[in-house]
């Protein structure tokens, strides 16, 4: 069953961020092991209290698959570079559906 890791946050330091950026896509092996379904740094909220400026959407094969990737030593690396240029950040794991 598909799976994706929905990425919401406000870029605070464009370069702190363009460095991280840099990387993850690599990291996340984006065409290979994900694909890149959205990249919104237009983010409109319609409900709830907050969310970021800038989302994105990635869908992997499994939700084991997302968090391997996710949990691997290499993007765990590239985390905190995310965090420090960026606020009001979230991240989640959905299940899509089979199909």
């Amino acid at each position: 069953m598909p799976a994706y890791l929905i990425v919401n946050y406000n870029v605070e330091d464009p370069e702190g961020y363009a460095e991280y950026s840099a990387s993850a896509g690599s990291v996340m092996k984006i065409g290979d092991a994900c694909q890149l379904i959205a990249f919104d740094p237009a983010t409109e909220r319609l409900e709830g209290e907050s969310a970021g400026h800038q989302t994105i959407v990635l869908r992997f094969g499994s939700k084991e698959e997302a968090k391997a990737l996710y949990e691997s030593g290499d993007y765990q690396a590239l985390i905190p570079k995310r965090h420090a240029a960026t606020s009001n950040h979230f991240a989640i794991l959905v299940n899509g559906v089979p199909g």
